[in-house]
């Protein structure tokens, strides 16, 4: 979990250094700047003092064409921008699906059973050969005894021996499974929380996405506003100049621009995912306490199983309530 939050805010700030560079917001289009760049009055007053273009003309003059293909081209880096930014949204909201972590979380139990049964595996020869070793010291010290109840120590300290070694290593496993215990029951408190956290931030980017048709709208008629309005500029001021001559009747039409189709930006599908996730998290914060109950008790059984042998009373078998006493 910790690399996947990792990963997601690698991904956050590569999305984010990439908006900055190419959003066309950032620098949004200026009439007078673009005015002034083209040289459209300066144009205009000089094509209108030569009477261009002539009152036949039907095809726009070259500096007409180059505010089109200006423009043009602003609607076209608006357009790719807002189809880029979709695509990465929607990156991230199926980054940000908790659906499959919480089916996860729902089965820690039965992932603490496997796990858990996995490691009294990898003990289980070693166990069983330490205890094999136990008792055999332990049968020898009985017969020496039998034959003499005096001039054992040395077979009794060997049999302490293996005695220890057997218990020392049954500790060690309880200790261990103590351990993954209580990994398992952190993790999933962790999970939980990112699962609540991510579902914030889901909505957060769906709220962005939701704003993407208005802005991508919004710049789109911008753009043809701007048009729209250095075109008049030029017309106005080549009419301003043309000495009485009549200006050709296309001056009385607006410029047509090249159509386009909007990118998708619906948000239907990943509104229901919302909805759909928001009832996954809830119906696991209710099962949380029977998920960590059933941990418990796969806990007890697995602790129980790791039995020092009976002639050992100093490690007695676990109760229910010593477990329930420990912390989790």
């Amino acid at each position: 979990m910790q690399l996947f939050k990792k990963l997601l805010n690698i991904l956050g700030q590569a999305e984010r250094s990439r908006a900055h560079v190419d959003n066309p917001f950032r620098v949004p289009l200026e009439f007078e700047s673009l005015k002034r760049e083209l040289n459209i009055v300066e144009q205009a007053r000089r094509h209108g003092e030569q009477g261009y273009p002539p009152v036949e003309a039907t095809r726009l003059t070259a500096i007409e064409e180059q505010i089109r293909t200006t423009l043009e081209a602003e609607r076209h880096k608006v357009l790719a921008w807002a189809e880029a930014r979709i695509a990465l949204v929607q990156t991230r909201l199926s980054a940000l699906d908790i659906v499959g972590t919480v089916k996860r979380c729902a089965d820690f139990d039965q992932a603490f059973e496997l796990a858990a049964q996995s490691l009294l595996n990898d003990y289980a020869v070693r166990l069983q050969r330490l205890e094999y070793r136990a008792r055999e010291r332990e049968a020898e010290l009985c017969a020496l005894r039998a034959q003499n109840h005096s001039g054992y120590g040395k077979q009794q300290k060997r049999r302490n021996e293996a005695l220890g070694v057997y218990q020392d290593e049954i500790a060690d496993v309880r200790n261990e499974l103590m351990a993954l215990k209580h990994e398992f029951l952190e993790q999933l408190e962790c999970d939980v929380l990112a699962c609540n956290e991510q579902l914030v931030r889901y909505q957060s980017v769906l709220d962005e996405k939701r704003n993407l048709k208005p802005r991508l709208t919004s710049g789109l008629n911008k753009a043809e506003m701007v048009l729209a309005g250095l075109v008049q500029c030029y017309r106005a001021e080549n009419q301003l100049h043309r000495n009485g001559r009549r200006v050709p009747a296309y001056f009385s039409d607006s410029i047509a621009l090249e159509a386009i189709t909007l990118p998708d930006s619906n948000t239907a599908e990943d509104e229901v995912n919302l909805a759909s996730q928001q009832q996954a998290l809830a119906q696991l914060i209710e099962q949380l306490e029977q998920i960590r109950g059933r941990i418990q008790v796969s806990f007890y059984q697995k602790y129980n199983q790791l039995m020092p042998l009976s002639w050992l009373p100093e490690y007695p078998p676990v109760t229910e309530n010593r477990i329930a006493a420990e912390p989790v």
